[in-house]
């Protein structure tokens, strides 16, 4: 699983990226690296660097689905209540753990109490 790059959307916090660098993921900061871009932006970067997305936009749904723009490796949209920091690093740390889940090419979508893989058309 460590071979995967992930882009964290600006929403998620830098505390939670930096746990996860020390955790052993390999993770950029859209806050950190990309500052301001937009959503088109930041799927195309990704898309182009084939980068799994983690965010809690579900816009990027949208983008993927309905306006058919390009795809990054995948997408992670936590549909969590942000609680803390650390709640969403354990839930993160706990996903990205799981060896059956197949981020590429698919869209992911973790709930407090399950989670869902939808694969891109």
């Amino acid at each position: 699983m460590n071979n995967l790059l992930f882009l964290a959307d600006e929403n998620i916090p830098i505390l939670v990226i930096k746990e996860l660098r020390k955790a052993g993921f390999n993770i950029i900061s859209a806050a950190e690296n990309y500052r301001g871009s937009s959503d088109e932006e930041i799927l195309d970067l990704s898309s182009k660097n084939r980068w799994i997305i983690i965010t809690f936009d579900k816009d990027f749904g949208d983008l993927i689905y309905k306006q058919k723009l390009n795809k990054p490796l995948g997408i992670i949209l936590l549909r969590i209540a942000p609680k803390s920091a650390e709640y969403i690093l354990q839930l993160l740390k706990w996903l990205l753990s799981q060896p059956d889940i197949n981020f590429k090419g698919n869209f992911v979508v973790m709930n407090s109490d399950k989670v869902r893989t939808v694969k891109f058309l």
